[in-house]
């Protein structure tokens, strides 16, 4: 870009933003989480009500990422003052919300899994495989020489993603 064309891009920029020309952004720190909206201290000064989303609609596509309590948020305004600020950057996340189909690293390792099921599965194999005998001709053969432990969800559950 030459620097006219920067020069245009900003003033662009600048008609976008309200009458009085700014465009206002500041940081906070979050003290609060209701819903999609949160609550923040800037300075000395504590916002209720700040959108963690672009838009106040709901639909059934929607994500919602909540920031942590404590969290560095920076906010734009879409007033240019301290009122319909909205969150769009933060250090550190909470909790993913959606309703719709979250992909991750482009989907290659498949679907989600529900653990509780699986672990029933699972138990249910330990259960028929420490149950298990022979018949031979002499006989029925005892138990297995060594038995399987039971799977235990908090063993291998990974509790910072759930779906």
């Amino acid at each position: 870009m030459t620097m006219d064309e920067y020069r245009k891009l900003a003033d662009n920029l600048n008609n976008l933003a309200k009458p009085n020309g700014c465009l206002a952004i500041y940081q906070g720190i979050v003290t609060k989480v209701h819903g999609s909206l949160c609550d923040l201290q800037i300075g000395n000064i504590l916002i209720e009500d700040v959108r963690l989303k672009a838009s106040e609609t709901t639909d059934d596509g929607e994500i919602l990422l909540v920031p942590a309590i404590g969290s560095a948020v920076t906010v734009g305004s879409l007033s240019g003052d301290l009122s319909q600020l909205v969150v769009i950057a933060f250090d550190k996340v909470d909790s993913i919300k959606a309703t719709g189909t979250i992909t991750i690293n482009g989907g290659k390792l498949g679907g989600m899994i529900n653990i509780n099921d699986l672990t029933a599965k699972l138990n249910e194999l330990v259960q028929k495989y420490n149950s298990h005998t022979h018949t031979t001709p002499h006989g029925v053969s005892g138990v297995p020489i060594s038995s399987a432990a039971n799977f235990n969800v908090s063993d291998y559950e990974d509790n910072k993603i759930k779906h």
